[in-house]
C-alpha cells in the first residue's frame, strides 16, 4: 500500500506525506498484518480448505487451542513410507500438465476438535521442470534434459493425498553414469530464482562444444582424441555412429 498516493494534488501536501511515509509505514504494515491475522482466525477451517489455503490452516491450528496440531517424521501414503527430506512426485490436477516434484520439509496433521476432521499436510520445497524454465529462458531448450529439474527456495503446503510416489534426484554426473534409470529418476545441478526468473549459480556450469552450452547428459557427444574436448555431432557436421571405433580430430586440431 503506497502512502504517497493518499495525498492531495498540491505539492505542499504531497511533500508532507512523503516525509511522513517512512514513519507511518511500519504502523500501517502492522495494522494490515493484524487484519490478515484476524481474517485467518475468523475464517473457518472448511472455508480455508475449500480455498486450498493450506498454509493458513497450519498457521491457524498452531495458534488456536480448539485444534490439535502434530508433526511427524514419516507418513504412509498408498502403502509407501514417505519421510522427511524425501523427494516426491505430487499430482497436478491439470491432466495436460506434468506432475510436480518437491522435497518434503515437514509432515503434519491438523484436527479440528469440534468436527474431528483430520487434514494431513506436507510442506514441500519445489523443484522446477524444463517446461517451466524454457518459457522464461527459451534458449535453454537445447541443453536442458527432459529429466532435469531445478531446485528453488519456494515452499508450500500440499495435501498428503496428492503425493503420488517417491522419486530419485541425483546430480548430473551420477545421472550420466547410471546404467538403468526410469521416469522417476531426475537430476539437479542448478538453482532457479522464482521471483527474478533466472539461474542463481549458472557461473558454476562448464560450457561445451562450438555452441558453448552446458552439457546435456541425455544427448550424445563425440570427443576429440587430440584436445579431449567434447562436441555435439550436429555442431561438427557428423552423423551419430559414423565415428565409432575411429579416431576423431576436431576442426581446431585437424
Amino acid at each position: 500500500m503506497n502512502v504517497v498516493n493518499w495525498t492531495n494534488n498540491n505539492n505542499e501536501s504531497q511533500s508532507k506525506s512523503i516525509r511522513q511515509s517512512s514513519e507511518t509505514l511500519p504502523v500501517i504494515k502492522k495494522r494490515i498484518s493484524k487484519r490478515l491475522q484476524k481474517h485467518i482466525q475468523d475464517t473457518s477451517f472448511k472455508e480455508l480448505y475449500k480455498q486450498q489455503k493450506l498454509a493458513e490452516i497450519v498457521q491457524k491450528a498452531m495458534e488456536r487451542n480448539e485444534c490439535q496440531y502434530e508433526e511427524y517424521d514419516e507418513i504412509k501414503i498408498c502403502g509407501e513410507i514417505i519421510k522427511l527430506n524425501d523427494k516426491v512426485i505430487i499430482k497436478n490436477e491439470d491432466s495436460n500438465v506434468e506432475d510436480y516434484i518437491g522435497a518434503i520439509n515437514k509432515i503434519c496433521s491438523v484436527v479440528e476438535l469440534s468436527t474431528l476432521k483430520l487434514i494431513c499436510l506436507c510442506e514441500v520445497q519445489w523443484f522446477m521442470r524444463k517446461n517451466e524454465i524454457i518459457c522464461h529462458k527459451p534458449r535453454a531448450r537445447s541443453w536442458i534434459g527432459n529429466q532435469e529439474i531445478f531446485s528453488t527456495n519456494t515452499n508450500d503446503y500440499v495435501l498428503a493425498q496428492t503425493i503420488v510416489q517417491k522419486c530419485t534426484v541425483v546430480d548430473c554426473e551420477e545421472y550420466f553414469n547410471m546404467e538403468n534409470c526410469d521416469s522417476t529418476t531426475y537430476y539437479n545441478r542448478l538453482e532457479w530464482d522464482v521471483e527474478s526468473k533466472k539461474f542463481t549459480n549458472m557461473n558454476t556450469i562448464k560450457l561445451y562444444c562450438l555452441c558453448q552450452q552446458p552439457w546435456n547428459p541425455e544427448l550424445n557427444y563425440i570427443q576429440c582424441d587430440k584436445c579431449q574436448k567434447w562436441y555435439h555431432f550436429e555442431c561438427v557436421g557428423l552423423k551419430e555412429g559414423s565415428y565409432e571405433n575411429k579416431e576423431y580430430a576436431c576442426g581446431y586440431c585437424n
